[in-house]
């Protein structure tokens, strides 16, 4: 049980993914005994369709008043655990991202859902996480899979991608914390291919060291960052893979998918790397994010 009380802060919008996201909410709040608090921000230029189409006349009174029916439907929805956990709700006349970000101050994790398939939910779930990493460095979780399992982890372990970055190695410390609280396996991936350009001379020590590389790598985190007395069962996994792929196919078994927002490549500019980018838009189960 954590002694952390913080709230898990949950984005609301109306969409089935919204459902999902105060399921796995709500299966995690009962496991840490923290509050969990539904925000729906909305504005008149970019409320959600639900909002909109619930509205009667598009003026601020039905707007509100719609945003107030929507939020109370996806929380209807949505069975209260047992035993029930603390449930505050929120309404606020804002950018539905800045809303979040704006009451993230005492939260210990933002969780969303994905909003929907196609294009838009690719542009929108990567660039929600990506607002929102700008903003803070609460844990933002993206919340997949199917509504019904959402917050169900059925003893899956948590999985959590390894590179040696101060993000990964917040991510790991993170993991380590949800698998205890759950009581299931924690396993370390670290995906160590990369693109050679052929042709060149021949590589007969090269494909052998990464794998060496990748097993010290995972030692090294293992020692640094969790040590040998966890009471979790640990799995080190080097696997000959693309990272983004090699995380995609860790998460098929997991609960939840752990990563860092961005490893040692790339621009380091950028809040949010590619791997955690394909991670979020791709991965079959919950995807947390983490900052250093």
């Amino acid at each position: 049980m954590s002694i952390d009380s913080r709230e898990i802060l949950v984005g609301i919008d109306g969409s089935p993914g919204s459902e999902s996201a105060l399921r796995w909410a709500y299966a995690t709040a009962l496991l840490e005994s923290r509050p969990v608090t539904a925000l729906l921000g909305w504005t008149a230029d970019g409320v959600p369709r639900p909002v909109y189409q619930a509205a009667a006349n598009a003026d601020y009174l039905g707007l509100t008043k719609a945003a107030d029916l929507t939020l109370d439907r996806v929380i209807a929805h949505v069975p209260m655990p047992d035993p029930p956990v603390e449930l505050r709700r929120a309404v606020v006349n804002e950018d539905p991202v800045q809303a979040l970000a704006d009451n993230a101050k005492t939260a210990a994790m933002i969780v969303v859902g994905p909003r929907g398939p196609g294009i838009a939910h690719r542009i929108t779930a990567g660039s929600v996480a990506q607002r929102l990493l700008h903003c803070q460095a609460s844990p933002v979780i993206v919340v997949h899979g199917l509504e019904s399992d959402a917050g169900s982890g059925g003893g899956r372990p948590i999985a959590v991608g390894v590179d040696g970055s101060a993000p990964s190695n917040a991510a790991v410390r993170w993991a380590l914390t949800q698998a205890t609280e759950r009581e299931v396996p924690l396993h370390l991936v670290h995906a160590y291919s990369i693109y050679v350009t052929p042709p060149g001379p021949p590589l007969v020590d090269f494909y052998p060291s990464l794998q060496r590389n990748a097993e010290r790598l995972l030692a090294d985190v293992m020692a640094s960052d969790i040590g040998n007395d966890t009471g979790v069962e640990i799995h080190r996994i080097a696997v000959d893979e693309f990272p983004s792929r090699g995380l995609l196919q860790a998460a098929r078994d997991a609960q939840l998918l752990v990563v860092g927002s961005r490893g040692r490549g790339g621009f380091t500019e950028l809040v949010l790397g590619s791997t955690a980018h394909q991670c979020m838009l791709h991965a079959p189960r919950p995807v947390a994010v983490l900052r250093s």
